[in-house]
């Protein structure tokens, strides 16, 4: 295949993949999606001239009798050129991938402070500020309801083996590591539902450590916390 006709089909492929992506749901999963698309695009641009070049060797100098084509030994402008091309585009992906992570593990100032607990094989959920929490079962998994725009302080642990928060439209999963809390911001963009699970396997009852993250308004949030904590702040 030219590298005509590879163009339209690396180009569709990547939206192929690309619509395989869940829908970034957080400002820190869109700066991860951000980087995941240049890493995508840059990728394509690689595969195109690589695969390009190769076919147009291959065909261009292809044997056509026994007197071998023209030697070239030493071009010291080639070398450099493949050299420092190469460079310069792991620098740029490195500070790009630098500046995301910096993006993401930034702590707002304000918002809320939420405390995830992870256990064989259920989730707990306080809002220590409104002395409120709530814990999940296998019958009725832990419901988190947070409000949108608001920078969310979670700290997460567990009080058994390795688990890991994982919530598909994040981006990224946090290690629940007993005895070692994992400290990281969420600030959602959008209301709605958005279904997490466990992402280390943690034993029989793995498949079974599901929750959901329910998103509102900041209203309705408050609301919600103070019905909360006039019933006395426990349940599931």
């Amino acid at each position: 295949m030219s590298r005509r006709r590879m163009t339209p089909v690396l180009a569709a492929l990547a939206l192929l993949v690309g619509g395989c992506m869940p829908t970034a749901a957080t400002t820190q999963a869109r700066e991860i999606d951000n980087l995941w698309t240049v890493f995508l695009v840059g990728g394509i641009i690689v595969a195109a001239i690589v695969w390009g070049l190769t076919t147009w060797a291959v065909l261009r100098y292809r044997r056509r009798d026994a007197t071998l084509p023209k030697q070239t030994e030493g071009s010291l402008k080639v070398e450099a050129t493949w050299t420092i091309i190469p460079l310069i585009t792991v620098l740029v992906l490195f500070v790009l991938t630098v500046r995301t992570i910096s993006a993401v593990d930034t702590v707002e100032p304000g918002g809320i402070n939420l405390h995830v607990t992870a256990f064989r094989w259920q989730w707990a959920a306080e809002y220590p500020d409104a002395g409120v929490r709530l814990t999940g079962t296998t019958d009725a998994p832990l419901e988190i309801v947070l409000p949108v725009d608001t920078p969310v302080h979670v700290t997460l642990d567990s009080l058994d083996v390795n688990h890991a928060f994982f919530v598909p439209e994040f981006l990224f999963k946090r290690d629940a590591i007993p005895g070692k809390p994992t400290y990281f911001d969420l600030r959602i963009t959008a209301p709605g539902v958005y279904n997490g699970a466990c992402a280390e396997f943690c034993g029989i009852g793995h498949d079974e450590m599901l929750f959901t993250v329910r998103a509102v308004d900041s209203a309705e949030f408050q609301q919600w916390l103070a019905d909360q904590a006039a019933t006395g702040g426990q349940g599931s």
